[in-house]
């Protein structure tokens, strides 16, 4: 909090007595004895409120490097950096850039080329593409992170993708080689401030992490508690990017709700989801102490060939402003991708039936349901 104390400055005069004692006035002829200059007092400086700093965290939706999308950029020679040129001043400009990638990043994955595929494996050289952009943090629990292409290379395309993203100097978070690396938080310094970063996949249970086993974090509420519970020991703010929810729908699920509710309750700060492939809503939900917690359901596709329909052809960047450790303004910037490959902020028109859409979600949500009636209401409509 900034402080509001303001310092007092007092200035003491100090003054000398003329003696009184009989036999010893002052003629009244003679002049008096001088006055001595008053003592001036040491000047106290006023202390200086202090200034919070603040850091912008911007987030964006799935990234799929595949099939169509591999093949457009292969097309223009295979520069990894095409996808991201005209939002890359955005996304460098942000103190921390978050990402989900719903795929793999290795040498070992064939490409499908542009066809329907559910195998959604990328090349290595993507990782250049995503440095460049100025992604600092990946979720990797998501549903296609063992995808190898036209190739079967299972376990080995998540390594190769968890060791290319840091080569890069990016921090992937929600997958490892065993259950406990994938739960660990990745934890990011700005400004003084520590942000923690935990990811959970709820689509493919097949790709979970058990104690042996190389995967992604479960979502599960208990273990999230856990887990938001010592990520509080090592940072100052906990966020929680959790791959959930139905497939285009702009509404969130039941399960959604809950498990965000779950996690809120723990004491994460701040919610962004994936998955749903189209923009989805958002929601404000009361926090431990009564804060407000932002959840935002999902940011749609950021990177992704879905072209047979506008709402998979759209997405949103959320960026999150941070005045010391406390969340002091959210805003969406629509995109649209064009091309199976390259996003551009949306045109305005576009832009404004987006938000409206998934503001016209996030009003219904934060209606209360209404309450069962009254017995005698009851009796009276039966």
């Amino acid at each position: 909090m900034l402080s509001k104390a303001l310092a007092i400055v007092a200035a003491v005069w100090v003054m000398a007595s003329a003696a009184c004692s009989v036999g010893n006035e002052v003629p009244p002829t003679a002049k008096p004895p001088a006055r001595p200059a008053p003592t001036q007092a040491a000047e106290i400086a006023s202390p200086q409120p202090t200034i919070e700093p603040t850091t912008t965290l911007l987030f964006t939706g799935d990234i799929i490097p595949a099939r169509c999308t591999d093949t457009a950029v292969t097309a223009l020679g295979g520069d990894w950096t095409l996808p991201f040129q005209a939002l890359q001043p955005q996304l460098a400009a942000a103190d921390i850039t978050i990402a989900t990638l719903d795929s793999t990043i290795s040498d070992a994955v064939v490409p499908t080329g542009c066809i329907e595929t559910f195998s959604l494996g990328g090349v290595a050289a993507v990782a250049d593409g995503l440095k460049y952009a100025g992604f600092d943090v990946i979720s990797h629990a998501a549903n296609h992170i063992k995808d190898c292409g036209a190739a079967n290379c299972g376990d080995q395309a998540l390594f190769d993708t968890i060791a290319n993203l840091r080569a890069v100097g990016i921090q992937p978070v929600g997958s490892g080689s065993n259950l406990f690396e994938a739960r660990a938080p990745v934890v990011v310094e700005r400004n003084g401030i520590y942000f923690a970063f935990l990811a959970y996949d709820d689509v493919a249970t097949w790709y979970h992490a058990t104690g042996e086993y190389p995967g992604t974090a479960p979502l599960d509420p208990t273990t999230i508690a856990e887990d938001i519970t010592n990520a509080k020991k090592v940072a100052d703010v906990v966020i929680v990017l959790p791959q959930w929810g139905i497939e285009y729908q702009t509404e969130p699920s039941e399960r959604q709700r809950e498990v965000a509710r779950a996690a809120v309750a723990a004491g994460a700060d701040l919610i962004a989801g994936n998955h749903p492939h189209w923009p989805q809503s958002y929601e404000t939900m009361a926090g431990p102490s009564g804060e407000d917690v932002f959840v935002a359901y999902a940011m749609g596709n950021f990177v992704f060939d879905q072209d047979w329909s506008l709402e998979t052809q759209q997405g949103l960047m959320l960026e999150v402003m941070l005045t010391g450790t406390e969340v002091t303004g959210i805003k969406f910037h629509p995109i649209h991708i064009y091309d199976n490959y390259q996003p551009r902020l949306a045109e305005p028109a576009e832009a404004a039936e987006i938000i409206g859409r998934i503001d016209a979600v996030a009003t219904a949500l934060a209606v209360p349901a209404p309450t069962d009636p009254a017995p005698s209401s009851r009796a009276q409509h039966r």
